[in-house]
């Protein structure tokens, strides 16, 4: 097993063992995470939550992502249309991804999903549609990072939306413009942050545990 393949597994281990404890700190059981990237389950199964966001186990593009929490209700009324992963409008960046190609893509109005940590369109399908209805739209937070194109404009963007529970994970400190903006240290090799280096629970960098019982 790689480095890499150990810190994962690692970190499983640190999100699903203590969960029930972690469940404990919580004031809330329903909300939902609203995220551009995997994080939302992340912090789902840190607590042993079933999952309450249709953003789970996927990612959109920057420009996309924030698209899409501009005018939520109008996108998440919109069915899923899944095409040939070779038609996406973000070919060009995303075909020389280890995995592109073989997990299912969609599209929501004039937007695409990438449904990653899914094995087929009938899977995802199910799973997007099931949850949405799951959604808490008095206890929601949107999340944020500086991942796949997102630049400066995006976050002025994400900085802008008139709502009150947002946060966004960044490893570049010029981004550091707002209090819910958070630096987070990972390997200087990364151009960007990755879900796997964003915190949960209690950490250093932002105690999530409260962030949730605000909602």
């Amino acid at each position: 097993m790689s480095i890499e393949g150990l810190r994962l597994k690692l970190l499983t281990l640190k999100r699903k063992l203590p969960a029930n404890f972690r469940k404990r700190k919580l004031n809330k059981n329903k909300f939902t995470i609203i995220s551009n990237n995997c994080w939302g389950g992340e912090v789902y199964e840190c607590y042993n939550l079933i999952k309450q966001s249709p953003t789970i186990g996927l990612y959109f593009m920057s420009k996309d992502y924030i698209k899409f929490i501009k005018d939520i209700h109008h996108y998440i009324n919109q069915p899923l249309n899944f095409i040939n992963p070779k038609d996406s409008k973000y070919y060009d960046i995303v075909k020389n991804q280890k995995r592109y190609g073989t997990y299912p893509v969609a599209r929501l109005d004039d937007i695409e999903i990438f449904f990653m940590h899914y094995v087929s369109k009938e899977q995802a399908k199910a799973k997007w549609n099931r949850r949405v209805k799951r959604i808490d739209w008095d206890h929601i937070l949107y999340k944020f990072n500086d991942q796949n194109g997102c630049s400066m404009n995006e976050i002025e963007e994400f900085i802008a939306l008139p709502v009150k529970n947002k946060i966004c994970f960044t490893v570049h400190k010029e981004y550091l413009k707002a209090p819910y903006i958070k630096l987070i240290k990972a390997p200087k090799s990364h151009q960007e942050i990755r879900a796997s280096y964003e915190p949960f629970g209690k950490s250093k960098y932002v105690n999530v545990n409260d962030l949730i019982n605000s909602l």
